[in-house]
């Protein structure tokens, strides 16, 4: 699923600077294009559109900038396979040492504020549970429509 732009579109271009994965084209104060080939569903544009012209095809908006949810990762479970660093599009987590006393890495979000919610870490993580993507007050991200109440952990 690929958001789509409306027509209500003001062509300020901070959708297209902020998709992390190049899927928005267009020019300055232009209509802007979704390519859904490339679209991750992040929804990363709606966020940041100041005209709330980006709707998913359910025909609903994401949360603004400041609401949205992080990856979050649980040290205690994660193995250092290093997949979830692999495949962030915004390379907002990174391997670091562990705790005091162990030999080996763990993942981290070191840049927070780039994080997209994309889920894709937690997609590759798996069963391990060791990195979820969570809403503000703790809650576990399941959808990043506006629409939908913000779920509670599992």
């Amino acid at each position: 699923m690929a958001y789509m732009i409306t027509d209500t579109c003001i062509g300020c271009t901070l959708c297209a600077k902020k998709c992390p994965v190049g899927a928005i084209t267009g020019e300055a104060k232009r209509l802007h294009y979704v390519h859904s080939r490339l679209c991750i569903d992040c929804g990363v544009c709606g966020s940041y559109c100041p005209s709330n012209s980006i709707y998913d095809n359910d025909g609903q908006q994401t949360f603004k900038i400041k609401e949205r949810p992080l990856a979050v990762v649980d040290l205690e479970r994660c193995s250092g396979c290093n997949r979830c660093v692999d495949v962030c599009p915004t390379g907002c987590l990174e391997m670091e040492d562990g705790e005091p006393g162990t030999i080996y890495k763990v993942a981290r979000n070191v840049r927070t504020k780039d994080c997209v919610a994309c889920r894709m870490c937690e997609v590759v993580c798996g069963d391990k549970e060791a990195i979820r993507v969570l809403w503000p007050d703790g809650g576990r991200c399941r959808s990043l429509n506006r629409a939908t109440p913000q779920e509670v952990a599992a």
